[in-house]
């Protein structure tokens, strides 16, 4: 029993630890593995050693109440026994005998929930995806997810990564919902989670073809191009740009103070590379460019796990409850008839009990 509190008090410090600094890699640390086995095995021999006990503690409960003294006197022992729900069992009688299995749901319990626990972080599907405006972003069941809107802050400036989705499940239902750091969104079997965030180039391309803008999304190296040949390639994306003593002195920070982009132009002959600004327009292979300011965009983190792993968690939560109930609230009792009257003893200190039951054949009398 020590040893076992000695290790969830381990654990639980090991989690504190990993939730106060921010340290995810601990749950999958050698040491976390060890004392979970640990206390997994120290929670089955608990459990299977109460099984064997259980014998032993009526035989000494039932002795116990036969040795003892008379501490309620009852003429008709036989009907009081019965009116109180008592179940002879050889000599003695007893009452609430499933109590004796209290203690044995609430090992029980904790071994089915660290079992969840494992099957959960050891089954479930982890992909981080990267989601832009408007492009749909399909899932492996059918879900299609399209990213509304993604913002930084709420609307009194505090720092609040949120993103805005639509989702349309394969049953053809459409929901909505968002995603911030603290506050997963569930969709049927994915879990969402907020992870974080970087700036992505945000150009638009308009063509004699189709004069109205298409914005296209850049986190990496691209080609943009109408014949395979004229057009740009874009590189990189820098945070803050300045010039100091004559030179240019760029930053990849992914605060957007003064940024640019880093761009080869190719159109006919020319074939120039360097620093594009937002609000820039380049023409190129009768395409036009438009440059605009950087973006956020969210990185998610989508995880899946079996139904089966939820219908055990719930389980192990539905048994605890029961086994705290049985320990609690529904004590076993042992009774004893003698000349006198009956002796009655509990498997925990029942001085309340008896002095409910003498007041009650006081008001019966």
């Amino acid at each position: 029993m020590r040893f076992g509190m000695l290790l969830l008090l381990l654990i639980a410090a090991l989690c504190v630890a990993a939730t106060v600094l921010d340290l995810a890699s601990i749950y999958s640390s050698w040491y976390f593995i060890t004392l979970f086995a640990l206390l997994a095995v120290n929670l089955l021999l608990c459990s299977v050693l109460r099984v064997f006990n259980l014998g032993k503690q009526r035989q000494a409960l039932a002795q116990q109440a036969i040795s003892g003294d008379v501490n309620l006197p009852v003429r008709d022992a036989d009907a009081w026994l019965k009116a109180h729900h008592f179940r002879a069992e050889g000599e003695t009688y007893v009452r609430n005998a499933f109590g004796f299995l209290g203690s044995f749901f609430v090992h029980f319990a904790m071994l089915l929930l660290m079992a969840a626990a494992a099957c959960i972080f050891l089954l479930a599907d982890t992909r981080d995806a990267v989601l832009f405006p408007a492009e749909p972003f399909p899932l492996a069941d059918g879900t299609i997810l399209v990213l509304d809107s993604f913002s930084l802050s709420d609307e009194s400036g505090n720092t609040d990564y949120r993103s805005e989705l639509s989702a349309l499940l394969p049953d053809g239902t459409e929901v909505q919902g968002s995603v911030t750091v603290n506050h997963p969104l569930k969709l049927g079997r994915y879990k969402l989670y907020q992870q974080n965030y970087a700036y992505a180039a945000l150009i638009g391309v308009k063509t004699a073809d189709a004069p109205e803008e298409e914005l296209i999304w850049l986190d990496e190296p691209a080609t943009l191009s109408l014949d395979g040949e004229n057009g740009i390639e874009y590189y990189q994306l820098f945070g803050n740009v300045v010039e100091q003593n004559g030179e240019t002195m760029v930053s990849r920070s992914n605060e957007m103070i003064h940024p640019a982009y880093e761009v080869r132009v190719l159109d006919g002959e020319k074939d120039e590379t360097g620093l594009i600004f937002p609000g820039t327009v380049v023409q190129a292979g009768g395409v036009t460019y438009v440059f605009h300011d950087p973006q956020p965009y969210p990185g998610l983190r989508i995880k899946t796990q079996p139904e089966w792993t939820l219908v055990l968690l719930y389980l192990s939560f539905a048994l605890m409850l029961l086994g705290l109930y049985l320990c609690f609230f529904h004590i076993p009792e042992a009774a004893y008839g003698k000349a006198e009257g009956l002796s009655i003893v509990g498997r925990k200190d029942i001085t309340d009990r008896l002095e409910h039951y003498k007041t009650e054949m006081e008001t019966d009398s």
